[in-house]
C-alpha cells in the first residue's frame, strides 16, 4: 500500500516537473525567436542600399534641413518629357539611400538628354541613367542590341540608377560631379552641366 502511495506521489511530482519544463522551454524559445526577429529587423533597417516599397509614404524625410517633398517640387522644375513629375520619387529615394537628390536629378537630366524631350534610350528603353546591360544578372533585359539595360517603367529605372550611384560613386567617396566625372572618364563639360542643373533646381522657387 505504501509503495502504491509513493508511486502515485512520484508520478504526480514527475508530471508537475514535466509540465514546468515544457513551459520553460516554450518561454525560452519564444524569447530567443523574438531576439532573432529583432536583430534581423535591425540589420534590415541598417542596410546601406534601400529598396522599400513604402519609401514614398515617408513624411519625415529631409536633406540639408529641407523637406523631401519641397525638394521634389524643386527638382520637378527641371524635369521634362518622360521625367516630368518624378521629382518626389528622386528626392525621397535618394535621401533614404544617403545620396544628394539634386546630384541624382542633375545626372538623370544630363544622361537622359532631357531638354523638352528625352533621348530614345529614355523614351523607348525607360533607361534614365545609361545603365549598361549585364547578361549575368537574372531578370535584366537588353535594349539597343544588348549594350544598355531596358526597364519596364521610369520608376524602376530611377530606383536602379540611385542604387547604382550609391554603390559605384558614393561608397567610393565620389559625391560631386567633379569627382564623379573623373571616374566616368567624361569630358569636364559633363560635370559643368550637371552642376548647372543642380544649382538651377536647388534655387528654384516653389
Amino acid at each position: 500500500m505504501k509503495r502504491k502511495i509513493i508511486l502515485i506521489v512520484f508520478v504526480f511530482l514527475f508530471n508537475i516537473l514535466w509540465v514546468n519544463a515544457i513551459s520553460l522551454t516554450n518561454n525560452l524559445t519564444s524569447h530567443y525567436n523574438l531576439i532573432i526577429q529583432t536583430k534581423e529587423k535591425s540589420n534590415s533597417q541598417n542596410n546601406s542600399i534601400v529598396d522599400d516599397i513604402d519609401v514614398m509614404f515617408e513624411n519625415n524625410l529631409s536633406y540639408e534641413d529641407v523637406d523631401a517633398v519641397v525638394i521634389g517640387n524643386k527638382i520637378n522644375t527641371g524635369l521634362k518629357g518622360e521625367l516630368s513629375g518624378y521629382g518626389e520619387l528622386i528626392s525621397k529615394y535618394s535621401i533614404v539611400n544617403g545620396v544628394n537628390p539634386y546630384l541624382v536629378a542633375g545626372m538623370i537630366v544630363e544622361n537622359g538628354d532631357c531638354g523638352d524631350t528625352c533621348s530614345v534610350l529614355v523614351t523607348k528603353c525607360k533607361n534614365v541613367g545609361k545603365l549598361p546591360y549585364n547578361k549575368e544578372m537574372i531578370g535584366e533585359t537588353a535594349c539597343f542590341g544588348g549594350y544598355y539595360r531596358s526597364f519596364s517603367n521610369i520608376e524602376d529605372s530611377i530606383k536602379a540608377y540611385i542604387k547604382y550611384i550609391r554603390k559605384n560613386f558614393y561608397d567610393k567617396e565620389l559625391t560631386t560631379p567633379g569627382t564623379i566625372y573623373n571616374s566616368y572618364h567624361k569630358d569636364v563639360r559633363w560635370a559643368f552641366r550637371v552642376n548647372t542643373y543642380m544649382e538651377q533646381m536647388k534655387n528654384a522657387s516653389v
